[in-house]
């Protein structure tokens, strides 16, 4: 009996391994086509960060953080586009860390105001590091060339466009549980 036992929690880490390294290639692919299509800058992390809500609903929490470590350094380091791998790095974590915001934090405002700084502090970083370690001179021309309303206007749009990526999220985590989960369920849970 303790063999069998032993050959199916190799079989669970392995099946949590492969599913995990399979999340982290597919946001690498996704992470990959910010270096191509300028637009998806800021689209592909969102996108990448998707990827995370299955690992976390099957596997947890500390897998999801590892695949997103993962995929994240994969996008920093074969990245064409290092804005796009450090928005990942900044903000791709977010959908692990959705569900226990919305269960810790009670009231509507509070929790928006509490994601919007989230999110503020979380770009904020990213340009600082992009700017100060990185010295990424296109991105500072680029504020320059934009102007200081339109910088601020910038900003407010993206943080506007994170809390409406925050909002999507568990309409997507139910389509998960109601389409897909099912048919992957035998896969990563056979006995």
């Amino acid at each position: 009996m303790p063999d069998s036992r032993n050959r199916q929690s190799a079989r669970e880490a392995s099946v949590k391994m492969a599913f995990c390294g399979m999340m982290a290639a597919l946001s690498l692919v996704f992470m990959l086509t910010g270096g191509v299509i300028p637009i998806a800058t800021f689209a592909a992390p969102l996108f990448s960060g998707l990827l995370l809500l299955p690992v976390r609903v099957e596997f947890g929490r500390r897998a999801a953080w590892m695949t997103w470590l993962a995929a994240a350094a994969l996008s920093i380091l074969l990245g064409l586009d290092k804005e796009a791998a450090a928005f990942y790095f900044f903000v791709g974590w977010y959908p692990i860390i959705k569900w226990d915001l919305d269960q810790r934090v009670r009231g509507k405002t509070a929790r928006l105001l509490i994601k919007a700084a989230i999110f503020t502090a979380a770009v904020g970083a990213m340009y600082a590091v992009l700017l100060l370690i990185f010295g990424v001179e296109t991105i500072l021309l680029e504020f320059r060339e934009m102007g200081l309303w339109m910088s601020l206007l910038f900003a407010a749009m993206m943080i506007a466009s994170l809390l409406i990526y925050d909002r999507l999220i568990n309409p997507l985590l139910i389509l998960y549980g109601q389409r897909l989960r099912p048919k992957l369920k035998s896969f990563l849970h056979t006995k």
